[in-house]
Protein backbone atom coordinates (compact mmCIF):
# COMPACT_ATOMS: atom_id res chain seq x y z
CA UNK A 1 0.00 0.00 0.00
CA UNK A 2 3.03 2.28 1.06
CA UNK A 3 4.51 1.64 -2.23
CA UNK A 4 1.08 2.46 -4.30
CA UNK A 5 0.92 5.74 -2.53
CA UNK A 6 4.44 6.42 -3.46
CA UNK A 7 4.29 5.55 -7.15
CA UNK A 8 0.65 8.02 -6.95
CA UNK A 9 2.45 11.22 -5.33
CA UNK A 10 5.60 10.35 -7.63
CA UNK A 11 3.22 10.75 -11.00
CA UNK A 12 1.73 13.65 -9.23
CA UNK A 13 4.81 15.54 -8.75
CA UNK A 14 5.97 15.15 -12.46
CA UNK A 15 2.39 15.99 -13.11
CA UNK A 16 2.71 19.11 -11.52
CA UNK A 17 6.07 20.16 -12.77
CA UNK A 18 5.36 19.52 -16.17
CA UNK A 19 2.00 21.49 -15.47
CA UNK A 20 3.87 24.65 -14.15
CA UNK A 21 6.13 24.48 -17.66
CA UNK A 22 4.60 27.81 -19.93
CA UNK A 23 4.17 26.69 -23.58
CA UNK A 24 6.76 28.41 -24.95
CA UNK A 25 9.41 27.57 -22.58
CA UNK A 26 12.30 26.68 -24.00
CA UNK A 27 13.01 22.74 -23.84
CA UNK A 28 15.49 20.68 -23.77
CA UNK A 29 16.43 16.77 -23.21
CA UNK A 30 19.10 14.78 -21.92
CA UNK A 31 20.63 11.94 -21.17
CA UNK A 32 22.63 11.47 -18.44
CA UNK A 33 24.13 8.46 -16.36
CA UNK A 34 25.67 8.87 -12.51
CA UNK A 35 24.88 7.26 -9.25
CA UNK A 36 21.07 7.13 -9.84
CA UNK A 37 21.57 4.54 -13.04
CA UNK A 38 21.26 5.33 -16.78
CA UNK A 39 18.51 8.37 -17.06
CA UNK A 40 16.41 11.05 -19.60
CA UNK A 41 15.10 14.28 -18.38
CA UNK A 42 13.35 17.37 -19.82
CA UNK A 43 14.37 20.91 -19.05
CA UNK A 44 12.27 23.97 -19.28
CA UNK A 45 13.48 27.60 -18.92
CA UNK A 46 10.70 29.53 -17.20
CA UNK A 47 13.25 33.31 -16.88
CA UNK A 48 16.81 33.87 -17.73
CA UNK A 49 16.91 32.66 -14.56
CA UNK A 50 15.09 29.34 -13.74
CA UNK A 51 14.58 26.39 -15.12
CA UNK A 52 12.35 23.04 -14.30
CA UNK A 53 13.40 19.63 -14.80
CA UNK A 54 11.70 16.64 -14.57
CA UNK A 55 13.76 13.05 -15.39
CA UNK A 56 13.59 9.60 -14.43
CA UNK A 57 16.39 7.16 -13.95
CA UNK A 58 16.70 3.26 -13.42
CA UNK A 59 19.39 0.72 -12.80
CA UNK A 60 19.91 -2.39 -11.31
CA UNK A 61 22.97 -4.30 -9.69
CA UNK A 62 23.40 -7.61 -8.02
CA UNK A 63 25.98 -8.69 -5.56
CA UNK A 64 26.47 -11.75 -2.78
CA UNK A 65 26.19 -9.22 0.27
CA UNK A 66 25.87 -10.05 4.16
CA UNK A 67 23.25 -8.33 6.17
CA UNK A 68 23.33 -7.90 10.12
CA UNK A 69 26.92 -10.10 10.18
CA UNK A 70 24.96 -13.04 10.04
CA UNK A 71 23.26 -14.38 6.42
CA UNK A 72 24.64 -14.37 2.36
CA UNK A 73 21.94 -12.79 0.27
CA UNK A 74 21.85 -12.99 -3.28
CA UNK A 75 20.71 -9.18 -3.57
CA UNK A 76 20.32 -6.72 -6.36
CA UNK A 77 19.86 -3.54 -6.23
CA UNK A 78 17.25 -1.87 -7.87
CA UNK A 79 17.20 1.95 -8.79
CA UNK A 80 13.65 3.73 -9.98
CA UNK A 81 13.61 6.99 -8.94
CA UNK A 82 12.12 10.33 -10.71
CA UNK A 83 12.85 13.71 -10.54
CA UNK A 84 11.31 17.14 -10.39
CA UNK A 85 13.44 19.71 -9.74
CA UNK A 86 13.75 23.75 -10.37
CA UNK A 87 17.45 25.16 -10.79
CA UNK A 88 18.23 28.71 -10.13
CA UNK A 89 21.05 30.24 -12.43
CA UNK A 90 22.79 33.20 -10.78
CA UNK A 91 23.10 35.78 -13.85
CA UNK A 92 21.64 33.24 -16.56
CA UNK A 93 25.02 31.72 -16.29
CA UNK A 94 25.91 27.63 -16.76
CA UNK A 95 26.63 27.39 -12.74
CA UNK A 96 23.10 26.35 -11.00
CA UNK A 97 21.53 25.23 -7.58
CA UNK A 98 18.59 23.21 -7.59
CA UNK A 99 16.09 21.60 -4.88
CA UNK A 100 13.01 19.35 -5.52
CA UNK A 101 11.40 16.27 -4.74
CA UNK A 102 12.45 12.73 -5.63
CA UNK A 103 9.95 9.78 -6.12
CA UNK A 104 12.64 7.07 -4.34
CA UNK A 105 11.60 3.66 -5.77
CA UNK A 106 15.16 2.32 -4.80
CA UNK A 107 15.32 -0.69 -2.93
CA UNK A 108 17.02 -4.29 -2.37
CA UNK A 109 15.93 -7.58 -3.24
CA UNK A 110 18.05 -10.94 -2.21
CA UNK A 111 17.20 -14.71 -1.42
CA UNK A 112 19.30 -15.62 1.21
CA UNK A 113 22.33 -18.45 0.70
CA UNK A 114 22.80 -21.21 2.39
CA UNK A 115 25.73 -21.54 4.72
CA UNK A 116 27.92 -24.60 4.86
CA UNK A 117 27.13 -25.22 7.91
CA UNK A 118 24.01 -26.51 7.31
CA UNK A 119 22.01 -23.49 9.48
CA UNK A 120 20.98 -20.04 9.22
CA UNK A 121 22.00 -17.47 11.78
CA UNK A 122 18.46 -15.46 12.02
CA UNK A 123 18.54 -13.16 15.25
CA UNK A 124 21.02 -14.53 16.60
CA UNK A 125 19.74 -18.43 17.14
CA UNK A 126 20.86 -21.14 14.82
CA UNK A 127 18.06 -22.35 12.22
CA UNK A 128 18.42 -25.79 10.38
CA UNK A 129 18.56 -25.22 6.40
CA UNK A 130 16.39 -27.97 6.83
CA UNK A 131 13.55 -26.39 8.60
CA UNK A 132 14.07 -23.39 6.31
CA UNK A 133 14.90 -23.49 2.66
CA UNK A 134 15.65 -19.68 2.14
CA UNK A 135 14.94 -16.24 3.06
CA UNK A 136 13.66 -13.84 1.08
CA UNK A 137 14.25 -10.36 1.73
CA UNK A 138 13.81 -6.79 0.68
CA UNK A 139 14.23 -3.35 1.92
CA UNK A 140 12.19 -0.15 1.11
CA UNK A 141 12.80 3.62 1.75
CA UNK A 142 10.92 6.64 2.03
CA UNK A 143 8.87 7.12 -1.58
CA UNK A 144 8.45 10.99 -1.64
CA UNK A 145 12.00 12.65 -0.89
CA UNK A 146 13.96 16.11 -0.70
CA UNK A 147 16.56 16.80 -2.76
CA UNK A 148 19.41 19.41 -2.77
CA UNK A 149 22.06 19.75 -4.95
CA UNK A 150 24.53 22.09 -7.37
CA UNK A 151 25.91 22.03 -11.02
CA UNK A 152 26.99 23.54 -14.35
CA UNK A 153 24.97 23.33 -17.24
CA UNK A 154 22.12 25.69 -18.61
CA UNK A 155 20.64 23.29 -21.23
CA UNK A 156 18.04 26.05 -22.32
CA UNK A 157 20.28 28.91 -22.53
CA UNK A 158 21.21 30.53 -25.89
CA UNK A 159 24.16 29.33 -27.82
CA UNK A 160 25.30 25.77 -28.93
CA UNK A 161 22.18 23.54 -29.22
CA UNK A 162 24.12 20.71 -27.75
CA UNK A 163 25.55 21.33 -24.05
CA UNK A 164 27.24 18.50 -21.46
CA UNK A 165 26.72 19.35 -17.75
CA UNK A 166 27.73 17.89 -14.46
CA UNK A 167 25.33 18.21 -11.05
CA UNK A 168 26.48 16.44 -7.58
CA UNK A 169 23.54 16.90 -4.53
CA UNK A 170 21.97 14.46 -2.25
CA UNK A 171 18.21 12.91 -1.35
CA UNK A 172 17.12 12.37 1.78
CA UNK A 173 15.37 8.68 1.75
CA UNK A 174 15.08 7.82 5.38
CA UNK A 175 15.65 4.65 7.25
CA UNK A 176 15.40 1.80 5.19
CA UNK A 177 12.95 -0.70 6.33
CA UNK A 178 13.63 -4.55 6.28
CA UNK A 179 10.99 -7.36 5.67
CA UNK A 180 12.08 -11.85 5.49
CA UNK A 181 10.18 -13.56 4.56
CA UNK A 182 10.83 -17.35 5.06
CA UNK A 183 10.31 -20.01 2.82
CA UNK A 184 9.52 -23.28 5.11
CA UNK A 185 9.41 -26.80 3.16
CA UNK A 186 5.97 -28.46 4.22
CA UNK A 187 7.73 -31.30 5.99
CA UNK A 188 9.46 -28.54 8.09
CA UNK A 189 9.00 -29.15 12.22
CA UNK A 190 7.93 -25.55 12.25
CA UNK A 191 4.61 -26.02 10.68
CA UNK A 192 3.68 -29.13 13.26
CA UNK A 193 5.36 -27.70 16.63
CA UNK A 194 3.38 -25.52 18.64
CA UNK A 195 4.49 -22.30 19.08
CA UNK A 196 7.60 -22.92 16.42
CA UNK A 197 5.77 -20.04 13.57
CA UNK A 198 5.33 -17.47 16.21
CA UNK A 199 9.04 -18.26 17.63
CA UNK A 200 10.44 -17.93 14.39
CA UNK A 201 8.77 -14.89 13.82
CA UNK A 202 10.59 -13.00 16.66
CA UNK A 203 13.71 -14.49 15.20
CA UNK A 204 12.35 -12.28 12.12
CA UNK A 205 11.56 -9.08 13.77
CA UNK A 206 15.18 -8.80 15.29
CA UNK A 207 16.72 -10.20 11.93
CA UNK A 208 14.98 -7.32 10.16
CA UNK A 209 15.89 -4.97 13.04
CA UNK A 210 19.82 -5.59 12.58
CA UNK A 211 19.52 -5.42 8.87
CA UNK A 212 17.87 -1.49 9.27
CA UNK A 213 20.75 -0.48 11.96
CA UNK A 214 23.43 -2.56 8.92
CA UNK A 215 21.58 0.37 6.35
CA UNK A 216 21.25 2.85 9.03
CA UNK A 217 23.82 4.68 7.08
CA UNK A 218 21.95 5.41 3.89
CA UNK A 219 19.31 7.55 5.05
CA UNK A 220 21.55 10.39 2.48
CA UNK A 221 21.53 9.10 -0.99
CA UNK A 222 24.44 11.01 -2.60
CA UNK A 223 24.01 11.61 -5.94
CA UNK A 224 26.35 12.57 -8.83
CA UNK A 225 25.45 12.97 -12.79
CA UNK A 226 26.72 13.53 -16.15
CA UNK A 227 25.28 13.75 -19.73
CA UNK A 228 24.40 15.50 -22.87
CA UNK A 229 21.65 18.12 -23.23
CA UNK A 230 19.79 19.25 -26.66
CA UNK A 231 17.69 22.19 -27.15
CA UNK A 232 14.97 22.33 -29.70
Amino acid sequence: MERKKGCVLGAMIVAGALGAIPGRAEVAIAGKAGSLGLGLEVTAGLSPQWNARVGANAFDYTDDDRLAGHIHYDATARLRNATALLDWHPGGRGFRLSGGLVYDGNKIEGSSIPSASGFYDIGGVPVPTSFITRLDGKIDFDPVVPYVGLGWGNAVAPGSRLRGFLEAGVFFQGRGKAKLTPVIPAGSPINSTPGAREALDILLRREESEIEDDVADYTVYPVVSFGLSYRF
